[in-house]
């Protein structure tokens, strides 16, 4: 329980990491953002650190509240001296004493509502990943996945078929040209929606683009596509 709170914490403020995830999940495996496959080692210690590094951000924004409290009482007081002063010169020095004081309290970053608990077991969760038994590791990066700053971004197999050039009507193109192309473009996406439903959604948007699937020459195909090299 406390390692899902954990995880489902950091997927909350992955905007605010110092750093964007390092592995999505793909639906299949965990990748780069880019599709690109790494070493589980690789995996283990990228994701540890990336979690260790929130925590570290989660506890720098506890450190910043006293800050924020202290800039902010202060720069209320030079508010109030300014509007009861009755000297301009004196007016005009708290005014700017508040307007700088403002500017700092704006450029510190607001403080994550994340109770000292959650950043001691999103810690926790980081040293496991990287340290524990693979099949522990394989059960957090697992409950990571279920949450969507995880999870890779999954295009419809109908935006690559909207980029496919056209041809002369006389170009005949075969279905397995048309999923292998589609696959070696898409390579995740080919994976994670699996052969057979990733066939149906490739054929159903080449179908609408390009016209019904027909026999050509004794095979099932297109007229009129170019693909990609």
């Amino acid at each position: 329980m406390a390692a899902r709170s954990a995880l489902e914490t950091a997927s909350r403020y992955a905007d605010s990491a110092s750093a964007p995830a390092p592995f999505v999940w793909s639906g299949a495996q965990w990748t780069t953002p880019g599709g690109e496959w790494r070493d589980w080692p690789l995996i283990r210690r990228g994701m540890g650190e990336w979690l260790r590094g929130l925590a570290n951000v989660f506890d720098a924004g506890k450190s910043t509240e006293e800050r924020r409290k202290s800039l902010s009482d202060t720069m209320r007081d030079h508010r109030f001296a300014a509007m009861h002063s009755t000297d301009a010169d004196d007016q005009a020095w708290h005014t700017e004493q508040a307007d700088a004081l403002t500017l700092e309290l704006d450029a510190l970053p607001a403080p994550a509502n994340v109770p000292v608990t959650l950043s001691r077991d999103l810690r926790a969760v980081a040293n496991e990943i990287e340290s524990a038994s693979d099949a522990r590791s394989t059960q957090l990066l697992s409950l990571a996945s279920q949450f969507d700053a995880f999870r890779a971004p999954l295009n419809d197999p109908a935006s690559w078929v909207r980029n496919l050039g056209a041809a002369p009507y006389g170009t005949h193109v075969r279905t397995s040209a048309a999923w292998e192309a589609f696959a070696s473009a898409e390579p995740v996406l080919a994976r994670s929606l699996g052969t057979v439903t990733g066939k149906r959604a490739l054929f159903a948007a080449m179908d609408k683009r390009f016209g019904a699937r027909r026999k050509l020459s004794g095979y099932e195909g297109w007229r009129g596509v170019s693909l990609p090299e």
